[in-house]
């Protein structure tokens, strides 16, 4: 498995585990959507296509600006290592009910009080248009879960690695919230508490071996370079 295929397991990984967190932050939301829809399939699928192409386009940043630093800075090793250390702790957080998110929430808060008003004016939403504007604004809500994969995103390599990593931690959300605004949570006992448990410890497995490969260029003296490609470019005509 290719670093990039472990990276978007990874991501599909986390969304599936983190469902029933989203059902915490999310779930009220959706449900009255759902109310508001009359249970139409096209509201919930609206709701949550807006929702993943707000956390892609957040993706497309956080992974451009970790292109950056590992192209100017040289922090590429640092920023994959970063994004499997954060893959661990999700991981711990789902297996163990280690807290770790409640720091990221509460940063995020700020934007969130200047976009609320505006996800008003959607609510309740009276056709899937609305609700894709709803889902959109709401994939801005202050949530640890996707600020920490976020923070993963950052060392993908590049804006469309970022927003394709992100938009895969979204499909991940989507049946358990697809499912709850269609079906008025029906779908939430799919996972159960062990299932979570069994793959929270799988996405820590997933968090360290993305790591292993940054451990083994920092220990051996590696600097620079883009984090998601396995393999460096040799310039020829250059000798030291």
């Amino acid at each position: 498995m290719t670093l990039m295929e472990t990276g978007l397991a990874a991501a599909l990984l986390g969304g599936l585990v983190g469902s029933v967190h989203c059902l915490g932050m999310c779930g009220g939301i959706a449900g009255a959507l759902g109310m508001a829809g009359g249970g139409r399939p096209a509201m919930a699928v609206s709701y949550s296509a807006g929702r993943i192409a707000s956390y892609a386009m957040a993706g497309a940043i956080a992974g451009a600006i970790g292109a950056g630093l590992a192209g100017a800075m040289g922090l590429g090793p640092w920023l994959r290592l970063l994004m499997g250390a954060v893959l661990v702790l999700l991981g711990l957080q789902v297996a163990i009910n280690l807290r770790v998110l409640a720091p990221l929430e509460a940063a995020g808060a700020r934007l969130w009080q200047r976009l609320a008003p505006l996800a008003r004016r959607f609510v309740p939403p009276r056709h899937a248009g609305q609700a894709l504007a709803l889902g959109a604004l709401w994939g801005w809500l202050p949530c640890g879960l996707v600020y920490g994969m976020l923070a993963a995103a950052a060392g993908t390599g590049g804006a469309a690695e970022g927003a394709l990593f992100m938009a895969v931690f979204g499909l991940g959300t989507a049946p358990a919230m697809i499912g709850v605004t269609w079906a008025s949570g029906r779908s939430g006992t799919l996972l159960t508490a062990r299932r979570r448990r069994l793959l929270g410890w799988l996405l820590v497995l997933f968090g360290a071996w993305t790591m292993v490969t940054p451990l083994q260029k920092l220990a051996g003296g590696g600097h620079g370079g883009h984090a998601m490609p396995a393999t460096e470019q040799h310039q020829p005509g250059h000798h030291h």
